[in-house]
C-alpha cells in the first residue's frame, strides 16, 4: 500500500523521517486540497511525464558528447532545452508540480540551474519539488559550466553541497563490469558497462553495482517514500549508454516500447568497406621511400611496421615487399585480394588536392576494378576546414574521379567518409559545405566518424581498430555501420594494444554477419595500415632488430581475408542500384572503368588508343559455370594508308589473358570466347595488342557475359546455414521468405513465408537438374481455413495446397527427369486472418543423382 505522502505528493516539514508531525485529520484535509489544486501530480503511475533533454553547445561537457542521444530523445518526443530554457522549465515545474523528467545529455550542469554549490540552487529545488533528473557519464556536480565554454571545478563538494551526499565516494576506475540489482532490472537496465566512478550505497536505491558492491547506478529520492523520482545516475564512465535504457529509466514506472533504430536500407544492404592507405612509396617505382621510412627507420633493413606485406608472395625480400602504392602490378594484386575478400568499397585515406595520396588514388581507382572507391577525408581530423575548403576539395574529387565510373555512390549520391567528424561545430561546417555542393549539382552522401545524427550526416561510423568489433546505433533516418579489426600494434610501441588474433577476428566477423540487419555498412579496419598493425592484407610478423628485421614465424597470408570471403562473396549483398552486376549482364563500354588515356568515341563507345590500356568491370558469377563472353569491337586506323598487320583483341579475366583474337574488320564484329569460371567476384577487362609499326586504335561498344542457368547439385535443404546461401533460391511477389529458428521439424531452422497483407503472396523458388523420382518435404501451416493457402508447384503446375491449422507433415510428389522449377507460395485472400497467418517448410529432399 502506498503511503499518504506518496499518495498526495507531500514533502518538506509536513512529513519527516516517516513520522507525522501534525494531526492526521488535518493532514488528510491538506491532502484533499492538494489533490484538488495540484491534480494529484504523482498520485498514480498513469500520469503523463513532461519530458525534456538538456543540451547546449555553448556550455562544456566532460565524459560524453551527447549529441546522438540528444537527437534520439528529440526523436522520441522530448523537448530539447538549452541552459536558459532549462532554468525557465525547472522554475515552471517547481511552481506547477507537473510530473516531469529531464535527461542531461551533457555531464556538466550549467550555471543557470546550479547558480551556486548549494541546496538552494534551482536544480536542487526542482528535485525537492518532485522533479526527476537522469544523469550519466562523469560525476554529477563535479563542475559548474559556463556559457563561454569554461567550467568551475567544485570537485566532490559539488555533489555534497547540492545533492546532499558524495556522488563519487567509492574507489575509482575499477573497470569492473557492473551487475544489475532487482531494482535496476525493474527500472529497465539491460546493457552493462564497466564502472569508473561509483559511490557508496548508503541512502540510495542501487540499480547496478561493481564487483566490490559499490553503486555504479543509483537513485537518490528527495520526496519521502518516493519510488520513481529524484536524481537518477547510471553509466558511470565516459561515452554514451544505451538510449533505450536511459529512456526506460527516465520514464519509469512507465515501460515505454523500445525504439528500434534499424531502417530498411540497413536491413537490405550489406555494404562491405575497407580502409585503404595509398601513401607507401618504394625507390624502385617512385625513386624514394615514403612512409616505410617514417620515424627514423631505414628500409629495407628496418621499417615503420611490425609486419611485412606478402607482396607478391611471402618470399622474404623487403626491398620488393615494401611496396609502392602507385605500382600497377601491386594494385592488381591488391585488387584480386579484395575480390577474394568480397570487398565492395575501398575507402582511401585522402589528405588534399595534389598530394601523393591523391596521385596514388588516381591510379588505384582506374586499375582496381573489382571494387569501387571513395575517399576518407582526413583534413577534418587534423584541423577545422572551412565550408569553402570542404566544397573545393569534394568538388575536385567528384570532377576528377567521378567520370571513371568507379567512384562509389549511395542512394545516387557521391560517397564521402569523414574522419573525426565529432561535434556541433564540425556538423555546421559540413552542413554548409553539403548545401553549397548540392546547389551546384554535387549531391553527396556523408558517413562521419564519431558523428552525431542526423544533420548533415547520412550515416555514421567509428574508426576504432583498438577493439575487435563494434557498431553505431543512431536514428532511423541515419544509416549505421559495424566495424571489425584484426588487432592493433603501433610502432614504436613495445607490445600490441590488441593482439593480432585470427580466432577473435573470426568470432567478431561471425557476430557481425549474424546481426547484419542492424547496419548498412560493414567496415574492415583496415586493409593496409601497416604502421598500426591493423591490416588484413596478406603479410607476416617480423622481429624488430636494429641491425635488420627478420621473420617472426607468424605468416598469416590470406587467413583474415579467407575468414571474410565466404560470407562476403556468397551471402552478403549490396542491394541498392549501381553496384557489381550479376551474370548474365551486358557491360556497356561507357559504364565500364576506363584507365587513363582511354577516350570517348561516342556517348556509348570507348576508344582505346594504345596497347596496355584496359577498360573493364567486376561481375558476380552466381555459380561455377561456363560463361560466354561476346565483345562487340572494331579496329580503327589512326593514320591513313598504314593498313599493315591487324591488331589483336585481348580479353583479361582477373588479370590473366584468356583470349586473343585478330580483328580483321573496320566495322563492328562480335568476338566470342567460352571460359569456365568459379562462383564469385571476377574482373573482366578488354584491351588490345598492336603489331610493331602499325597505327591502330580499338573501339569497344559492349561486352555480353552469358551463362547457363545455375543448376544445384546438392540433394537436401534443411536451411541449417541460417540463410538461403546453400542453393540459388529466388523470391517473388510481395514479401520474401525468411529463415527462422522458431519452428523446425529437425535441426535448428526452417523456411517461413514472408509477412504479407490481404490479397498478397510470398513465393520461394529453386531450379534443379533432376532424375526421375520424388521430391519430399515437411510443411506446416497456420492460417485462415479454406481462405489462405500454402501451395506447391512443379514447373508452374500446382501439386497440392494446405490451409487452416496443419502441423508438421511430410509430403512427396513425383518428378520426371530434366530441369525442373519447384515453387512454394503462401497467399492470402482479400479479408481476415487466422492462426499465425504463415507457413513453413523444412527438410526438402530433391531427386538428384
Amino acid at each position: 500500500m502506498r503511503s499518504l505522502s506518496e499518495a498526495f505528493g507531500l514533502s518538506g516539514p509536513l512529513y519527516q523521517s516517516g513520522k507525522l508531525t501534525i494531526p492526521l485529520p488535518v493532514l488528510l484535509a491538506i491532502g484533499l486540497m492538494v489533490l484538488v489544486s495540484a491534480s494529484a501530480s504523482y498520485a498514480e503511475p498513469d500520469f503523463t511525464w513532461d519530458r525534456a533533454a538538456y543540451w547546449d553547445v555553448r556550455y562544456p561537457t566532460c565524459f560524453t558528447h551527447g549529441r546522438s542521444l540528444r537527437d534520439a530523445f528529440e526523436y522520441a518526443g522530448y523537448k530539447v532545452l538549452d541552459a536558459d530554457q532549462l532554468k525557465t522549465w525547472m522554475d515552471a515545474r517547481i511552481t506547477d508540480g507537473t510530473p516531469s523528467v529531464v535527461v542531461f545529455c551533457q555531464d556538466i550542469a550549467p550555471d543557470t540551474v546550479v547558480e551556486s554549490a548549494s541546496s538552494a540552487c534551482t536544480l536542487r529545488r526542482y528535485l525537492d519539488a518532485g522533479g526527476k533528473i537522469v544523469w550519466y557519464a562523469d560525476i554529477p556536480m563535479f563542475y559548474q559550466g559556463h556559457s563561454d565554454g569554461t567550467r568551475t571545478d567544485w570537485g566532490h563538494d559539488g555533489s555534497i553541497d547540492i545533492l546532499g551526499f558524495n556522488a563519487a565516494g567509492a574507489p575509482w576506475d575499477s573497470e569492473d563490469e557492473v551487475a544489475f540489482t532487482a531494482d535496476g532490472r525493474n527500472w529497465g537496465l539491460t546493457e552493462t558497462w564497466r564502472s569508473k566512478r561509483p559511490t557508496s550505497r548508503s541512502g540510495l536505491r542501487v540499480l547496478a553495482k561493481d564487483a566490490s558492491g559499490y553503486a555504479a547506478a543509483w537513485v537518490k529520492h528527495y520526496v519521502p517514500d518516493d519510488t520513481y523520482r529524484g536524481f537518477v545516475r547510471l553509466f558511470d564512465r565516459s561515452g554514451e549508454p544505451s538510449f533505450n535504457d536511459v529512456r526506460r529509466v527516465a520514464e519509469y514506472p512507465h515501460v515505454p516500447e523500445p525504439i528500434v533504430f534499424d531502417n530498411q536500407a540497413e536491413s537490405e544492404d550489406d555494404i562491405i568497406g575497407v580502409f585503404y592507405y595509398p601513401w607507401y612509396r618504394n625507390p624502385a617505382v617512385s625513386g624514394y621511400w615514403k612512409h616505410w621510412k617514417s620515424g627514423g627507420y631505414s628500409p629495407p633493413a628496418t621499417w615503420a611496421a611490425y609486419y611485412l606485406p606478402s607482396y607478391p608472395d611471402s618470399t622474404w625480400n623487403p626491398s620488393v615487399q615494401l611496396y609502392d602504392c602507385s605500382d600497377t602490378e601491386l594494385l592488381r594484386w591488391q585488387d584480386r585480394a579484395m575480390a577474394r575478400a568480397g570487398i565492395d568499397i575501398a575507402i582511401a585515406s585522402w589528405w588534399g588536392i595534389g598530394g601523393y595520396e591523391d596521385v596514388a588514388f588516381a591510379k588505384a581507382i582506374r586499375t582496381c576494378k573489382s571494387v569501387q572507391w571513395c575517399i576518407y577525408y582526413e583534413p577534418e581530423g587534423y584541423g577545422d576546414p572551412s565550408p569553402q575548403k570542404i566544397y573545393n576539395d569534394i568538388k575536385y574529387v567528384i570532377d576528377k574521379y567521378g567520370p571513371t565510373r568507379n567512384y562509389a555512390k549511395i542512394d545516387g549520391k557521391w560517397l564521402v567518409f569523414v574522419y573525426v567528424a565529432r561535434g556541433e561545430e564540425a556538423a555546421n561546417r559540413w552542413h554548409n559545405a553539403k548545401a553549397m555542393l548540392a546547389s551546384d549539382g554535387y549531391d553527396v552522401y556523408l558517413n562521419g566518424d564519431k558523428a552525431a545524427a542526423p544533420d548533415p550526416w547520412d550515416s555514421v561510423h567509428s574508426y576504432r581498430p583498438v577493439v575487435y568489433q563494434g557498431l553505431t546505433d543512431t536514428l532511423p533516418n541515419v544509416d549505421d555501420s559495424a566495424w571489425i579489426a584484426p588487432g592493433f600494434w603501433k610502432v614504436p610501441e613495445e607490445g600490441p594494444r590488441l593482439e593480432h588474433s585470427l580466432s577473435e577476428f573470426t568470432s567478431a566477423w561471425n557476430n557481425i554477419v549474424a546481426n547484419r540487419e542492424s547496419y548498412r555498412f560493414i567496415l574492415i579496419e583496415t586493409w593496409n595500415e601497416w604502421h598500426e598493425g591493423t591490416q588484413i592484407e596478406p603479410g607476416q610478423e617480423i622481429v624488430p632488430d636494429p641491425s635488420g628485421y627478420y621473420p617472426a614465424g607468424y605468416d598469416y597470408g590470406y587467413d583474415f581475408i579467407d575468414v571474410i570471403g565466404p560470407a562476403a562473396v556468397n551471402e552478403l549483398r549490396w542491394e541498392s542500384s549501381g553496384h557489381r552486376p550479376i551474370v548474365p549482364v551486358r557491360l556497356e563500354a561507357e559504364e565500364m572503368v576506363w584507365e587513363e588515356r582511354a577516350l570517348a568515341e561516342s556517348p556509348s563507345e570507348c576508344r582505346i588508343p594504345e596497347e596496355g590500356i584496359r577498360i573493364g568491370s567486376s561481375i558476380f558469377v552466381p555459380c561455377s559455370n561456363e560463361l560466354i563472353f561476346i565483345i562487340r569491337a572494331k579496329a580503327v586506323l589512326n593514320q591513313a594508308g598504314r593498313l599493315l598487320v591487324w591488331p589483336e583483341l585481348v580479353l583479361y579475366l582477373d588479370d590473366v589473358v584468356v583470349s586473343q583474337q585478330e580483328i580483321r574488320s573496320l566495322d563492328y564484329q562480335d568476338y566470342s570466347t567460352v571460359v569456365s569460371l568459379d562462383k564469385g567476384i571476377h574482373k573482366v577487362e578488354v584491351g588490345f595488342d598492336e603489331p610493331s609499326g602499325s597505327y591502330w586504335d580499338l573501339v569497344v561498344d559492349f561486352v555480353d557475359v552469358n551463362a547457363a542457368p545455375c543448376i544445384p547439385t546438392v540433394t537436401e535443404e534443411g536451411f541449417e546455414t541460417g540463410d538461403f546461401s546453400v542453393l540459388d533460391w529466388t523470391f517473388s511477389d510481395d514479401e520474401s521468405w525468411t529463415v527462422t529458428s522458431n519452428q523446425k521439424i529437425s535441426g535448428a531452422h526452417s523456411a517461413q513465408a514472408g509477412s504479407i497483407d490481404d490479397s498478397e503472396s510470398s513465393t520461394l523458388r529453386v531450379r534443379f537438374d533432376c532424375v526421375s523420382g520424388n521430391i519430399s518435404f515437411y510443411c506446416k501451416v497456420s492460417s485462415e481455413s479454406r481462405c489462405d493457402y500454402l501451395r506447391f508447384y512443379i514447373d508452374g503446375v500446382k501439386q497440392d495446397q494446405w490451409s487452416g491449422e496443419q502441423d508438421w507433415a511430410q509430403v512427396s510428389f513425383p518428378v520426371t527427369a530434366g530441369t525442373r522449377t519447384f515453387e512454394w507460395t503462401y497467399s492470402k485472400d482479400d479479408s481476415y486472418s487466422g492462426g499465425s497467418d504463415t507457413a513453413w517448410i523444412d527438410e526438402i529432399v530433391f531427386p538428384v543423382e
